[in-house]
């Protein structure tokens, strides 16, 4: 499977602090493309120093896996270390599901890297398709 994976990292009230995608990665499925993709932003929580982190996914076995739950798949085992050494260097990580209805603005960080191909990172600004979904992720209606 071919494509790219994206990440969106927010802060307690929604708001963007960061977010970046990457495309041309290949993966054997979409659980790894998902693992990959809370990889590429968990490095991006500790570049910031963040330390009370909640990683959101829609992926439920892949969180079931993180969380313990659920054997690991041995095609995703360095994937899941590497998970797992990076939440070490950090204070406190949290992975919880979230439906796919409100992980829109990953999916098209996502989508976005996988046609654009190469490394995207956007800051606070974002771009205004990417702002348009947050605020439709996070329920938010604004009045100009």
């Amino acid at each position: 499977m071919g494509g790219g994976v994206g990440w969106v990292i927010r802060d307690s009230f929604g708001l963007l602090l960061c977010a970046g995608g990457q495309g041309d990665i290949h993966g054997s499925s979409a659980i790894m493309m998902e693992l990959l993709a809370i990889r590429h932003a968990l490095s991006e929580c500790a570049i910031f120093h963040l330390t009370d982190i909640i990683v959101e996914s829609d992926s439920q076995k892949g969180i079931l896996m993180l969380n313990g739950r659920a054997t690991v798949d041995s095609d995703l085992e360095v994937i899941v270390f590497d998970i797992r050494q990076l939440v070490a260097s950090l204070s406190r990580v949290s992975f919880v599901f979230a439906p796919r209805s409100c992980n829109q603005a990953a999916h098209s960080v996502a989508g976005f890297a996988s046609k654009q191909g190469g490394i995207h990172v956007w800051d606070h600004l974002g771009t205004d398709w990417l702002f348009n979904f947050l605020t439709s992720d996070v329920n938010l209606h604004l009045r100009y």
